[in-house]
């Protein structure tokens, strides 16, 4: 049995006839005969009685024509279901991001909604170690995340594409004894105040950059009173060389963002994250475009 023959016989019930039915349903008459025979044998049984006062249903068929109804009514509200969901989701996106990727976002968002009007956004910070733990059990579009290939790796049913690799630096401002130079090393900073964004993989950056945890004299995640911290005082933010580049206060020299140097520069690869099962919908392949020539302005 499919569903074409539950159709017709849910119809031929209805209408007393199946000259009626195959009119409504724009079949022929001969052919919905035929496939309704072809039901009655596989099944073995007789759905409908058929004489010249018309098409009656039999006891059997009663009761294959009453479940008939109820798959084709399940099977509509499905569809309404798929329907209502695609409708509701397709200028939808759910994005998950590293902290790092906030203000690129931001302006990404910004200049995206711009053009698409229609298109909403759900947007969330996480740590990224929380990120790659838990992406598969959230229903989230994609993904920003510095991470090395290896920890992605480990994953299943994540699919991830090198986006950009970054190095650590910190962000001064003019007051800092260190505004002045073009490079710093963990040495330069073992007694400098530090201010933390709240979200950031503390564990992670502590082990990169040696720095003192004692010396952290605030963690927030207000971006406007972490930059205007640093504008005024001597602390330092560690952050990324992209992170901030486009921000007023960088632009204008208010806040300068200096490299993190030893014998090298201290990189890290970010990584666009999103389901192998769910993949990327054309919208959301738009948004990461506009995401990458944001990140790739000089």
């Amino acid at each position: 049995m499919n569903f074409e023959q539950m159709e017709y016989i849910v119809n031929v019930a209805n209408e007393r006839s199946i000259t009626k039915a195959a009119e409504k349903l724009f079949i022929s008459p001969s052919g919905m005969s035929q496939s309704i025979t072809q039901l009655e044998n596989e099944l073995g049984i007789k759905i409908f009685n058929r004489s010249k006062q018309g098409i009656t249903p039999t006891f059997e068929g009663s009761i294959v024509i009453s479940k008939a109804i109820i798959l084709l009514k399940t099977m509509k509200e499905i569809k309404n279901d798929i329907n209502q969901y695609k409708n509701t989701n397709q200028n939808h996106m759910k994005i998950l991001t590293a902290p790092t990727f906030s203000f690129l976002l931001q302006e990404t968002l910004i200049d995206f909604n711009s053009k698409n009007k229609d298109v909403t956004f759900d947007f969330k910070e996480e740590n990224p170690t929380s990120i790659i733990q838990n992406f598969n059990k959230e229903n989230f579009d994609f993904a920003f995340v510095p991470a090395t290939k290896e920890e992605l790796k480990k994953e299943k049913n994540i699919c991830y594409e090198h986006i950009a690799r970054g190095h650590y630096c910190i962000a001064v401002g003019k007051k800092s004894p260190f505004y002045s130079l073009e490079f710093v090393t963990p040495k330069d900073l073992v007694n400098a105040k530090i201010v933390m964004y709240k979200n950031s993989d503390y564990h992670k950056l502590l082990k990169i950059t040696k720095m003192n945890p004692k010396n952290v004299i605030l963690t927030s995640n207000r971006t406007g009173l972490i930059f205007q911290l640093i504008k005024e005082s001597q602390a330092i933010f560690y952050l990324y060389n992209f992170t901030i580049k486009n921000r007023q206060a960088v632009l204008n020299g208010d806040i300068k963002v200096i490299p993190l140097k030893d014998e090298d520069f201290f990189e890290l690869d970010f990584w666009l994250m999103y389901l192998e099962t769910k993949g990327l919908s054309p919208i959301a392949n738009e948004f990461i475009q506009e995401f990458k020539n944001h990140l790739n302005k000089p």
